[in-house]
């Protein structure tokens, strides 16, 4: 019997599914420093940054869509949307860029001295801890994408195969 080949390559969907799991694990392991300890906690922040610049990539058309359409009519919930992933991408460029100015292992490892200035440190606990709340608020305005594409392509899959296993 033949049976129709199935695509293996993972959709568009599948990818950013994947995507933004990864960087919802690195966040939470990234805002554990004292469980991390601090070296990890700065790689792991520098290392963040590739991931967050191929979400905001795989969202441009999106963005440049919204962007455009930002002054004509276009609902409530799609313009706050709009300005609350602008806000996060500054908030997410501050985090990081303030935590590379008080590195404490990651730098000086490299040979790169630094000298940590207070006003850099508070500047950091201060959008981390905002970071926090907004990812938090971020989740939730996505979480009906969330559950659907995770029942989707993690659940849904898995029972397949089990069914198939069990067939065999």
């Amino acid at each position: 019997m033949n049976r129709p080949q199935r695509n293996l390559q993972p959709s568009k969907t599948q990818v950013r599914l994947y995507l933004d799991l990864m960087l919802f694990v690195l966040f939470l392991v990234t805002n554990a420093p004292q469980g991390t300890g601090i070296l990890f906690h700065e790689w792991i922040g520098i290392a963040f940054i590739i991931p967050i610049v191929v979400h905001v990539v795989m969202d441009w058309q999106w963005l440049v869509s919204v962007t455009q359409r930002l002054f004509r009519k276009l609902n409530g919930e799609t313009r706050f949307n709009h300005f609350w992933d602008i806000l996060l991408f500054i908030m997410m460029t501050l985090v990081t860029f303030s935590g590379v100015i008080v590195s404490h292992s990651a730098l000086p490892s490299l040979g790169i001295p630094i000298q940590v200035d207070r006003a850099w440190v508070e500047l950091h606990e201060a959008t981390a801890n905002l970071l926090i709340i907004m990812v938090g608020i971020h989740l939730a305005m996505h979480l009906k994408w969330i559950v659907s594409t995770m029942k989707r392509y993690l659940f849904q899959t898995n029972a397949r195969t089990v069914v198939v296993e069990a067939q065999r």
